[in-house]
């Protein structure tokens, strides 16, 4: 049985702007790539300490009340996931491994209004020395270039289900069958987009799946292919005051 534990971020900047602010304004004060807020930070440790409780083995464990016991542990390269993620790695010992492409639906970009209307504008995002220097315990991928991991126009909406899918095919192909549980420490957006897909949602219903702030979700694939929604959104971790 494969165990997936996706793991979102904890506040970051842009996340308390939406807060306080209409869609417009979001849109035009928004960081394109923002870092945690003094709450995300607090979030991202007491998310890190209840992962790595001690495990124990006492056999059916739906809600992971003997411990998590994670195997392997993933985030993007967006740098509140990756802080996040850094957080999770010292407390479980982890080694914690970027995956360039479970990034939130979009990708790095700024917005600019023209005509009262909002136009995306594609930015680099960070490159190779930038991730060595300043996150040296996190596992880069070696053909990280030093011109941005992202370094192209804002993903379009089309193609957020194809990334979906293809996070859910590698997922399955190198930890499926091997009784892996593997933490993502990834984003709300395509969080959605990889439930859509595992569930053949109806993506253009008026719906959305919710992820708190540093909110847990676990999804179970057998090995024959079955798969299986445990649990949705876990913050029993985080105090109401950290709740976001």
């Amino acid at each position: 049985m494969l165990h997936l534990y996706f793991i979102r971020h904890g506040q970051s900047t842009n996340n308390a702007i939406i807060d306080e602010n209409d869609h417009d304004d979001y849109l035009i004060t928004r960081e394109k790539d923002p870092d945690l807020t003094e709450k995300g930070e607090a979030q991202a440790q007491l998310a890190a300490k209840f992962l790595a409780r001690p495990y124990r083995d006492n056999g059916f464990d739906p809600q992971n009340r003997n411990g998590f016991n994670l195997t392997h542990l993933y985030c993007s390269l967006m740098i509140r996931a990756v802080k996040t993620g850094l957080a999770i790695s010292r407390e479980t010992k982890l080694p914690l491994v970027a995956w360039p492409e479970i990034h939130e639906t979009g990708g790095v970009f700024e917005v600019e209004m023209v005509d009262d209307e909002p136009v995306f504008i594609g930015k680099p995002g960070p490159g190779k020395s930038f991730f060595v220097d300043r996150f040296p315990d996190l596992v880069i991928p070696e053909d990280l270039s030093e011109e941005g991991w992202w370094n192209r126009e804002k993903e379009p909406r089309e193609h957020y289900p194809i990334r979906a899918r293809g996070i859910i095919d590698r997922l399955v192909e190198e930890h499926g069958g091997k009784n892996h549980r593997v933490g993502l420490v990834m984003h709300g957006g395509i969080f959605a987009r990889i439930l859509y897909e595992l569930f053949s949602a109806q993506r253009d219903r008026n719906w959305w799946f919710l992820m708190n702030n540093c909110g847990i979700s676990r999804v179970d694939i057998s090995d024959n292919g079955h798969v299986t929604l445990a649990y949705m959104n876990k913050v029993d971790h985080l105090p109401d005051n950290l709740i976001t």
